[in-house]
């Protein structure tokens, strides 16, 4: 079991968001992420990243996906929500993170990739 940290700020221009996580994959908009049964997720505003808060990260809803968490996601802080991927958790999941840039409200819809 291990730890996965994700980092999350405004893209150089709009109200996307850009990922950083600790494996190396960055992009804007979305990345996917492998984590491993058992590990702890944490998503983390990048300090000075242009994104005021995180409001929310939630399961899409969409066909085959699937609620990999045995907890959370939950807010830890207004800049730091945390889940722990559950240990019979397979495949991939698509979700939402809700932000909010100077009180306007916005969403975006990385993927976690559950590595077997």
């Amino acid at each position: 079991m291990g730890a996965e940290t994700i980092w999350i700020s405004k893209q150089s221009s709009g109200t996307g968001m850009y990922h950083e996580d600790n494996e190396g994959n960055s992009g804007n908009n979305t990345i996917t992420t492998n984590v491993s049964r058992g590990d702890s997720v944490t998503w983390k505003l990048k300090e000075g990243g242009g994104i005021t808060k995180i409001t929310g990260i939630s399961e899409k809803d969409e066909p085959g996906n699937q609620n990999i968490f045995s907890s959370g996601p939950s807010k830890v802080s207004d800049s730091e929500w945390q889940g722990t991927v559950s240990t019979n958790a397979s495949g991939n999941e698509f979700y939402s993170i809700e932000y909010e840039i100077d009180g306007t409200p916005y969403t975006d819809d990385p993927e976690l990739d559950v590595q077997t």
